[in-house]
C-alpha cells in the first residue's frame, strides 16, 4: 500500500530540507505552509509539487488541511524539525507493505536540545501517533498538542524519529511565546494564582531529580529550568486572560430547534464563569421551556421573530442591560439583527445571511456539514469573542421543572416516532408499529412510552397496541413532562428529532434512525448511542421531502434490525 507524508511548515529554512530527504521512500510528499516568509516553500518545491498556502487557525486544523489532500490509504505525519533514521523508513515500508493489521502506530521519538540528544527529563518516553490509515485517523481539534484519534486498534515502533526542536535558546523562547499563548487561548485551570507561584519549581524539579535530568549535563539544567519558566509563562497568561474575560454580560440567540437549544446547553455553565450574566433569547416556547430553570442564565427573553414588535420590544428590554457582547447560534439574517438592535457592542455569529456586513466576528459553516460537529461550530463561535472559553469537561444540563415519576417495574423504553422538521427525518411510522409489536411480545417487562405532538395523533395506532397495559401514550403533552419520562427511561428509540437530544443530555441509553441528516453534524454528544445511517449517496440531503420521493435512506432500515 502507497504512502503520502504530510508536512507543514512556517518558516523552517533550516529544518526542511533534512525532514523532507528523510521522506525519499514516501510515494507522495503534501505540504501546507503556513505564509512563510524565509525560503521554506523554495526548499519544498525540488522535493514536490503538492504544495498547499493556508492561514494557520491551529495545529489540528492545518494537519486535517494536510490530510485532507493526501491520495495514499497510510499516511505519515512529520513536523518540519523532525527525520526519519533509516531503520524507521525500513520499519515503516513493511508495514505498508503487508497493510499492517493495526490501524495507527505511535513510534518513538528521540529529542534534541542546544545540539545534544537528550536521554532523560521525561523526553525518553516520547511517543507520538504518526503512522496511520488514512481512513481510520483525524487529528482531535485542539489549536496546540494536537494528537490524532484513531478508530481502531494503535501499535508501537520502537525505530526512531530523530526530532531537532531546539537548537538555540533563541528558537525556545519563540516556540515558548507562541505555544504558551496557544494553551493560555485554548484552556483555562483553576487556582492560576498558585499555580504560578508553584508549578515552575515543581516542573523543574520532576525533570531534573525525579526524571534524571541531570545525567543530561548542561542541557539537562538549562531546559529543566527553560521548561520551569515555561510553565510560569503559560498560567500568568491565563491569569492575564481570565482577568479580561471576566467582565460584562454576554447575550446568546439560542437556536431555532429543540435539538440544537439542548446541544447548546452545555456552553452555558461555562460562560457564567466568564461573564457576570448570562442573557438568552428564545425564538419560540419550545425552546424556552429546555432553558427554563438553568442556573447559569440571568433571564430568558422569548420573542416571535417573525414580528418586529415583538422583535423591537425584546431588543429594547436587553438594551437597558448595556449587553457588552453577543453570540447568534442561528445563521439567520433576523437574528444578527436582534443582536444589532439590542445594542451589542461585540457581535459574533455565522458568515452566512449578512453575517458579514452585521457582525463584528464571523464563522464560514461547512454548509454540507460534513467537517465538525455542530457543537464544534458552537465551540468556534464562542471563541471569536472570548479565548477564555475551556469545555473540558463541558456536558448537556437540563434541568426539568417535573421531578421524574416513579420508575415502573420493567424496563422503560421511550419512543419518538415523529419529527416536526418533515417526513424526511420520520421512520415510517408502520415500522414503528412492527417495532413496537416486537418488543411488547418479546420482552414482557417492557414499557413503551410514545412521544409526539398533539396534531401526531392523527396517526391512529392498532388497538392491539393501544390496549396493552404496557403502552403509554404521551402524544400532546408539556414538554417539561417529556423531559421527565426521558429523564426516567432505561432506553430511547427514535429519529433524529429534538427529543432524542433531550434523552441523549440525560445520558440514556438510545438508538437513533436517520434520514435526511447525519450522525456527525448533528448526532448526540454522549457515548450510549447506537445510530442507524444508510450512507446513500443522496445523504444527508438536509431537505424535509425526499427529492426523489422515495425516501430509502429510511426505508431501508428494517425494524427487525433496531430491535436486535
Amino acid at each position: 500500500m502507497k504512502i503520502s507524508a504530510a508536512v507543514v511548515t512556517f518558516n523552517e529554512e533550516s529544518n526542511l530540507e533534512r525532514c523532507l530527504k528523510s521522506l525519499d521512500f514516501c510515494d507522495e510528499i503534501v505540504i501546507v505552509d503556513s505564509k512563510s516568509t524565509d525560503k521554506t516553500v523554495s526548499i519544498a518545491r525540488k522535493h514536490t509539487k503538492n504544495i498547499f498556502s493556508r492561514d494557520f487557525t491551529g495545529f489540528s486544523d492545518i494537519k486535517n488541511f494536510a490530510l485532507d489532500r493526501c491520495k495514499n490509504p497510510w499516511i505519515l505525519s512529520i513536523d518540519a524539525d523532525e527525520e526519519i533514521s533509516s531503520a524507521l523508513k525500513e520499519k515503516i515500508k513493511e508495514i505498508a507493505a503487508v497493510n499492517g493489521a493495526l490501524d495507527g502506530y505511535y513510534i518513538k521519538r528521540s529529542d534534541f536540545f542546544l545540539g545534544r540528544q537528550i536521554g532523560h527529563c521525561g523526553w525518553d518516553r516520547d511517543y507520538q501517533l504518526r503512522l496511520f490509515k488514512k481512513s481510520k485517523g483525524r487529528f482531535d481539534g485542539k489549536p496546540v498538542h494536537e494528537s490524532v484519534k484513531i478508530n481502531g486498534a494503535t501499535g508501537k515502533i520502537n525505530e526512531i524519529i530523530y526530532h531537532y526542536s531546539y537548537p538555540n535558546s533563541l528558537v525556545y523562547f519563540n516556540k515558548m511565546n507562541r505555544y504558551t499563548s496557544m494553551q493560555a487561548d485554548e484552556k483555562r485551570k483553576g487556582m492560576l494564582v498558585f499555580r504560578i507561584l508553584f508549578a515552575p519549581f515543581l516542573k523543574f524539579f520532576r525533570m531534573y531529580f525525579l526524571k534524571a535530568g541531570f545525567l543530561d549535563g548542561f542541557q539537562g539544567f538549562v531546559l529543566s529550568v527553560y521548561s520551569g519558566f515555561s510553565e510560569f509563562v503559560k498560567f500568568a497568561k491565563m491569569l492575564e486572560r481570565a482577568r479580561e474575560a471576566g467582565k460584562g454580560a454576554i447575550l446568546l440567540r439560542a437556536p431555532n430547534w429543540i435539538g440544537d437549544a439542548v446541544m447548546m446547553t452545555f456552553a452555558l455553565r461555562e460562560a457564567k464563569r466568564l461573564y457576570k450574566k448570562v442573557f438568552v433569547a428564545v425564538p419560540n416556547a419550545g425552546v424556552k421551556e429546555i432553558l427554563e430553570g438553568n442556573p447559569y442564565i440571568e433571564r430568558i427573553i422569548q420573542y416571535d421573530r417573525k414580528s418586529l414588535r415583538s422583535t423591537l420590544q425584546a431588543a429594547a428590554i436587553l438594551k437597558k442591560e448595556n449587553i457588552g457582547t453577543g453570540v447568534s447560534f442561528s445563521p439567520s439574517l433576523s437574528s444578527y439583527l436582534f443582536l444589532l438592535l439590542s445594542g451589542v457592542k461585540v457581535r459574533a455569529g455565522y458568515a452566512s445571511d449578512m453575517g458579514g456586513l452585521l457582525l463584528n466576528y464571523t464563522y464560514k459553516q461547512d454548509l454540507s456539514h460534513k467537517r465538525e460537529h455542530v457543537t464544534e461550530e458552537y465551540k468556534k463561535l464562542l471563541y471569536l469573542v472570548n479565548n477564555g472559553f475551556d469545555f473540558s469537561g463541558a456536558k448537556q444540563e437540563l434541568f426539568p421543572k417535573q421531578t421524574p415519576a416513579a420508575s415502573r417495574a420493567g424496563k422503560n423504553i421511550l419512543i419518538a416516532p415523529f419529527a416536526k422538521f418533515g417526513p424526511s427525518k420520520m421512520w415510517p411510522m408502520e415500522n414503528y408499529v412492527e417495532l413496537i409489536k416486537l418488543i411488547l411480545k418479546k420482552q414482557k417487562k417492557a414499557i413503551i412510552t410514545i412521544t409526539g405532538l398533539m396534531e401526531d395523533n392523527s396517526f391512529v395506532l392498532p388497538k392491539e397496541i393501544i390496549d396493552d397495559k404496557r403502552f403509554v401514550d404521551l402524544r400532546g403533552a408539556d414538554l417539561n413532562r417529556v423531559m421527565s419520562t426521558a429523564q426516567n427511561s432505561d432506553l430511547f428509540i427514535g429519529n433524529d428529532s429534538g427529543i432524542m437530544h433531550i434523552a441523549d443530555a440525560f445520558e440514556v441509553p438510545i438508538i437513533v434512525i436517520y434520514g435526511s441528516t447525519a450522525p456527525y453534524w448533528g448526532g448526540p454528544i454522549a457515548s450510549k448511542a447506537e445510530q442507524f445511517y444508510e450512507g446513500l449517496d443522496c445523504q444527508p440531503c438536509f431537505k424535509k421531502i425526499c427529492r426523489f420521493g422515495h425516501y430509502n435512506c429510511l426505508k431501508n432500515i428494517k425494524p427487525e434490525d433496531v430491535f436486535k
